[in-house]
């Protein structure tokens, strides 16, 4: 029994030790959890346009000025279903010839006939000037790709920003639209 007694009488105080302990070198304040909290990237519809009388065989240039660094998102609409609109975003102001040749250095492009509308997203873009140019495919009588429709067309862009690179104002303008076909 003499040894159960000394047993219970070192476990309490081993006991007691470890609860001092517990309260050695702070204050009985309660903190609440630190929480980081990181900011959201920051979307903008910065820019809308359209333009009627679109004929089939011709491509079509817009300059497009970003001035914020982000990820730019294109929508393209049009009124056709079976019109073949080729999209395609660079920072080159190709010519008729370099479009129609194939050797536009395009950093996006999408060669399709569907979807319609048509959604791009850009890698995150640094400022600066870029080319937005639309081909309304002409029909190919081999292939039966492309259409003869002459199209009304409206595109939509915006802006993703981290909220570091948020500037005020504006992200993306619309400069000049140029008309490239071969006549």
């Amino acid at each position: 029994m003499k040894s159960g007694v000394g047993l219970a009488v070192r476990l309490c105080a081993a006991g007691a030790l470890v609860v001092a302990l517990a309260g050695c070198g702070g204050d009985d304040t309660v903190r609440p959890p630190v929480v980081v909290v990181t900011p959201e990237p920051v979307r903008a519809i910065l820019a809308q346009t359209s333009f009627p009388q679109f004929q089939s065989g011709t491509w079509v240039s817009i300059e497009l000025f970003v001035s914020q660094r982000g990820v730019l998102d294109i929508t393209v609409d049009w009124t056709f279903p079976n019109t073949w609109m080729y999209v395609y975003l660079g920072n080159t102001n190709c010519s008729y010839a370099q479009l129609s040749g194939r050797t536009c250095p395009f950093f996006l492009s999408s060669e399709t006939k569907d979807p319609k509308p048509r959604v791009l997203f850009t890698n995150k873009l640094d400022p600066g000037t870029y080319y937005l140019v639309l081909n309304n495919v002409p029909r190919d009588p081999l292939t039966g790709n492309g259409s003869d429709n002459t199209e009304a067309v409206g595109i939509q862009l915006g802006l993703t920003v981290d909220p570091g690179d948020l500037r005020v104002p504006g992200g993306v303008a619309i400069g000049r639209t140029q008309v490239l076909n071969p006549h």
